[in-house]
C-alpha cells in the first residue's frame, strides 16, 4: 500500500492525473500525495461500488494515452499529459468520463487550508443550539428492531416529503393512527456541522449519484431523509401556474383542480409554511449582480418567494439549514403530525403492498439493523399511501405490477433540465454569503424558461467547474470574485423510470430538440445579463463555447450554437422529477384518479410528485404539498369505510365482473363534462334464475362527474332483460355528491340490430332531488375488452 492506505499504483495515477487537472498557483501547492489520499478518502464515501467504477477509470484514463503516446498516461511527461487530457475533451464519452474522475480530485485540492484563508471562508455554520422536543419521542429508528414486528395503523404513508407528511399532519390532527415509514436517517440542527460535501453524502439518494440516461447524463439529486427533498432543496415556493392548472382542467378533464379550486389549498400551504420573499440583506453578491444586469436590459426580475421566514443567508439550504429557519417538512409539518400523534419509522425502506380481495391492506419493509442483520417490519392499514416521489414510487409498484392496467406506470417522466453559468467579476461577490436561491429574471417564463439563482460552497463548486489545467485553478483562486445564476426549462414528458436491477431504478430521459434550444437559449440571455452587469467573462455551462466576453460570442454561441450543439455537449443538471404515476380521469391514460387513489387497486393512494400530470415550469414542493391537502379527505374516506368494503369486490356473489363507462353528459346548465363509472357487479344463485326473465346483478364502485361527484362510492344494481328489445340492460347508481346530497344516475343499453353498439352504449340520465342534472351518453370503449373478460368470475 501507498501514502495513507492508497495502492500504490492508484496513488501514481491520481498523482499523475491531479499534476495536469488541479496543477498549483499561487496560493494552491502543487498536487501530491495528500490530494491522491483525499480524493480515495471521497471515493470511497459514495459507497461500495464507487472505488470499483472509479479505479476502471483510472485504468482506462491510463490505457486511453497508449494510441497518442504508445506509453501509458501515468508514464508521461506534464506536457505530454496536458496534450492528451486535451484530445480528450474534444470527445463526447471521453469529455463526461474526465468530468467524473476529476470530481474527487477537485474536491480535494479545494480542501487546501491556504486557499479557504485567502478567500475568506468561516470554519463552518453558525448552527443554533438545539432541544430535544416531546414529539421526537414519536420518531423510532427501524435500526434498532429486535426481529421481526408488525404494526396497524389507520392509514400507512411511505415516505416523509412534501406529498407524505401535509397528508399525515391532516389525518393524525383528525384522530387517525397515522404512521409514516422514511427510507433515509432523521438529520437536526445538530448533525450540520459537518461540511456540505458530507452532507450531501449522507443526506442524498445513492450519495447524490442518481442519474437519468439517454442521449445525455442527466444527474437528478434526491433526498432521502426525515423530510424528504424539503430538507435539502432550495426552499423556492411557487403556485401552480395559472395556464397549467386549466390546461389540467380542459385537456385532461381534471375540472377539480382549476385555479380557483386550488386556490384554498395553496394558501393553506403557504400559512404552514410561512411563505414569503426573503430580506434584501440575505440576497447577496450574485443577485445583486443579477438585478443590475435585468434591470439594463429592462427585464423583469426580483426576489423568489421562500419558505424560510428568519434565514440569515448562510447558503446551505441544499445540505440542510443550520438554524431550521428554512421549513421543510422536517421542521414543519412532521412535528405537528407527531404532536397529533403520528409514528415515525426511519431507515426503513419498503420493498411490497400487501393487497387482499384487490384492495391494499398494508405494506412491507425491510430493516437492516446495526448489527447488520435485517429484520421486516409489516404494517397492515385500512388505507396506504405511497409518497416515495417520481422515481420510487413507480419502481415500488413495477417491481410488483401494481396499478399498471392503463400501461403508463412510470411513463410520462418530466424533470425540469436546467443548467447555469459562471461569471467572472473584479470586485468580490462572496457569493455563498447569501442564499443561494433567492432571486428571479421572469422575462421569459412564457417560452418556457425559468431563471433562479443558484451557488454552492467551494468544495462542491470546485467538484463541479468543467475547467481543467490551469483554468480551473486561476477560478478556484478567485472563487470570491465569481458569480452563478442558473434557469430551468418546461420540459415534456420524455422519461421513463423501470424496475432496475437492483433496489433502485432505472431512469431514463432523452433531451428533445426544443428543450435543447431552450437550454442554449437560456445559456446566450443570462450570458448578456452578466455582461450587462458588468462581468469580464462568463463560462456557461456549454462545451465548445467554453468562455464569453462579448455580445458576438453570445451570438455566436446563440446562431452556431443552436445548430451544432447537441445534449451531450451541455451541462445539465435535473431537480424536479414528476408524472410517472399521472393524475387523470380515463383509467386507460394514467395511473390514479383525482382522489389520488389508483384506478386498478381501491385503498392505495400515491400522493407525490409521481402524480402532477405534467411539467409545471416552476419549483414543485407547494405544487405537491397542496394536493397533499387535497388528498385527505379522500384517504380518510377509504380509512373510515366499513371493513370488507372494496370498490371491486362485491361479497358473496357466484358470477362476478368489472366495467367502465365513460362518456360526455351534458348538464342543465350548459356545461359539458366527462363522467366516468368503475363498478364490480355480482348476481347470487338465485338472480341468476332464466324463469325470471332478467338476471339481476348488485353494483359496487365508485362514480365521478365533474363538478358533481369526485370519485365517490355508488351502489346500485344491473337489470339484464334479454327478452326485452329496448331497455335491455338497466342501471340503476345511488350517491352523494360532493355537499352530501342524494343523487340517482339511470342508464339503459338497447339491444338493436347492431347488437354489439347496443352493448357498449349507454343512454344516461342523472338526477338529484328530482330535478335532472344532466343527460348524454356512456360508452364502454372496446380496446378494454381483454380486461373486462378477464374479470369475470364464477
Amino acid at each position: 500500500m501507498g501514502w495513507d492506505g492508497v495502492s500504490g499504483q492508484n496513488l501514481l495515477r491520481w498523482r499523475a492525473l491531479a499534476e495536469v487537472a488541479t496543477p498549483a498557483g499561487e496560493v494552491l501547492p502543487p498536487p501530491g500525495d495528500l490530494v491522491a489520499a483525499r480524493a480515495e478518502a471521497l471515493v470511497g464515501e459514495l459507497g461500495p461500488w464507487a472505488p470499483g467504477v472509479f479505479g476502471a477509470l483510472l485504468e482506462g484514463l491510463d490505457l486511453a494515452a497508449m494510441p497518442f503516446t504508445g506509453k501509458r498516461f501515468s508514464a508521461l511527461d506534464l506536457e505530454a499529459r496536458r496534450r492528451v487530457l486535451g484530445a480528450l475533451q474534444d470527445t463526447g464519452p471521453a469529455y463526461w468520463a474526465l468530468r467524473a474522475l476529476t470530481a474527487p480530485l477537485k474536491m480535494a485540492a479545494a480542501q487546501d487550508e491556504a486557499l479557504r484563508l485567502r478567500l475568506g471562508l468561516g470554519s463552518g455554520p453558525r448552527v443554533l443550539a438545539t432541544e430535544r422536543q416531546r414529539w421526537e419521542e414519536r420518531v423510532f429508528d427501524a435500526r434498532a428492531l429486535d426481529g421481526d414486528e408488525t404494526l396497524e395503523a389507520d392509514v400507512v404513508i411511505v415516505g416523509t416529503g412534501a406529498g407524505g407528511a401535509p397528508l399525515a399532519r391532516t389525518l393524525a390532527s383528525r384522530g387517525h393512527a397515522v404512521l409514516l415509514l422514511e427510507e433515509g436517517g432523521r438529520f437536526t440542527r445538530k448533525d450540520f456541522g459537518a461540511t456540505p460535501a458530507q452532507r450531501y453524502r449522507a443526506m442524498y439518494r445513492q450519495q447524490g449519484a442518481t442519474v437519468a440516461f439517454g442521449n445525455t447524463i442527466l444527474p437528478i439529486p434526491v433526498g432521502m431523509t426525515f423530510g424528504g427533498s424539503t430538507t435539502v432543496n432550495s426552499g423556492t415556493c411557487y403556485r401552480t401556474p395559472d395556464d397549467v392548472l386549466l390546461h389540467w382542467a380542459e385537456a385532461l378533464g381534471l375540472e377539480e383542480l382549476r385555479p380557483e379550486a386550488m386556490a384554498p389549498w395553496f394558501e393553506r400551504v403557504e400559512e404552514a409554511l410561512g411563505v414569503g420573499a426573503p430580506a434584501p440583506s440575505a440576497l447577496g453578491g450574485c443577485a445583486r449582480a443579477i438585478a443590475r444586469g435585468a434591470e439594463a436590459l429592462g427585464w423583469r426580475h426580483g426576489p423568489l418567494q421562500r419558505n424560510a421566514p428568519g434565514c440569515d443567508g448562510q447558503g446551505l439550504c441544499a445540505f440542510g439549514c443550520p438554524t431550521d429557519a428554512k421549513r421543510g417538512t422536517n421542521v414543519s409539518y412532521l412535528p405537528e403530525a407527531l404532536k397529533a400523534g403520528a409514528v415515525v419509522y426511519t431507515h426503513c425502506r419498503v420493498d411490497r403492498v400487501l393487497v387482499e380481495g384487490g384492495r391494499a391492506v398494508g405494506v412491507v419493509a425491510r430493516c437492516r439493523r446495526e448489527d447488520g442483520r435485517k429484520v421486516t417490519l409489516t404494517v397492515r392499514a385500512r388505507a396506504v399511501t405511497l409518497a416515495c416521489g417520481a422515481l420510487h414510487t413507480p419502481a415500488l409498484l413495477l417491481r410488483q405490477g401494481l396499478a399498471n392496467g392503463s400501461g403508463e406506470l412510470g411513463k410520462n417522466l418530466t424533470i425540469h433540465p436546467a443548467s447555469q453559468s459562471w461569471a467572472a467579476f473584479d470586485a468580490p461577490v462572496r457569493g455563498w454569503e447569501a442564499i443561494p436561491q433567492g432571486y428571479a429574471i421572469e422575462e421569459f417564463e412564457r417560452e418556457g424558461i425559468r431563471f433562479e439563482g443558484v451557488f454552492v460552497p467551494l468544495e462542491i463548486a470546485a467538484g463541479t467547474l468543467g475547467s481543467l489545467g490551469g483554468a480551473w485553478t486561476r477560478r478556484v483562486e478567485r472563487f470570491d470574485r465569481l458569480a452563478c445564476f442558473g434557469f430551468m426549462v418546461r420540459d415534456r414528458a420524455l422519461g421513463r423510470v423501470r424496475a432496475g436491477p437492483g433496489r433502485e431504478p432505472l431512469v431514463t430521459y432523452w433531451l428533445g430538440d426544443a428543450e435543447r434550444r431552450k437550454v442554449v437559449r437560456g445559456h446566450a440571455l443570462l450570458a448578456r445579463v452578466w455582461l450587462a452587469a458588468g462581468a469580464r467573462a462568463v463560462y456557461p455551462g456549454v462545451q465548445r463555447f467554453e468562455e464569453l466576453r462579448s455580445e458576438g460570442d453570445v451570438q455566436d454561441l446563440e446562431t452556431r450554437g443552436a445548430r451544432e450543439l447537441r445534449a451531450h455537449h451541455l451541462d445539465l443538471t435535473a431537480f424536479h422529477p414528476l408524472g410517472t404515476c399521472r393524475m387523470g380521469t380515463d383509467p386507460h391514460r394514467s395511473v390514479i384518479g383525482p382522489s389520488h387513489e389508483t384506478h386498478d387497486v381501491g385503498g392505495l393512494f400515491v400522493v407525490d410528485g409521481s402524480a402532477v400530470p405534467t411539467a409545471l415550469g416552476v419549483n414543485p414542493q407547494i405544487t405537491i404539498m397542496a394536493l397533499s391537502e387535497r388528498s385527505a379527505g379522500f384517504v380518510e374516506r377509504a380509512i373510515e369505510a366499513p371493513r370488507g368494503h372494496s370498490r371491486y369486490a362485491v361479497p358473496d356473489g357466484s358470477l362476478t365482473f368489472r366495467e367502465t363507462m365513460r362518456g360526455p353528459l351534458t348538464l342543465t346548465d350548459g356545461r359539458s363534462v366527462e363522467a366516468l363509472f368503475h363498478v364490480s357487479a355480482a348476481a347470487g344463485p338465485g338472480d341468476l334464475s332464466l324463469a325470471r326473465r332478467e338476471v339481476r346483478f348488485r353494483l359496487q364502485g365508485t362514480v365521478r362527474i365533474p363538478g358533481v361527484v369526485t370519485d365517490g362510492d355508488t351502489e346500485g344494481t344491473l337489470v339484464l332483460s334479454p327478452l326485452k328489445p329496448r331497455g335491455t340492460l338497466v342501471y340503476d347508481l345511488a350517491f352523494n355528491d360532493d355537499q352530501g346530497q342524494a343523487v340517482t344516475l339511470h342508464g339503459e343499453k338497447h339491444l338493436t340490430l347492431a347488437p354489439t353498439l347496443g352493448l357498449v352504449t349507454l343512454y344516461t340520465t342523472v338526477t338529484r332531488a328530482g330535478s335532472s342534472l344532466g343527460e348524454g351518453i356512456l360508452t364502454f370503449h372496446l380496446e378494454t375488452l381483454p380486461a373486462w373478460l378477464r374479470s369475470w368470475a364464477v
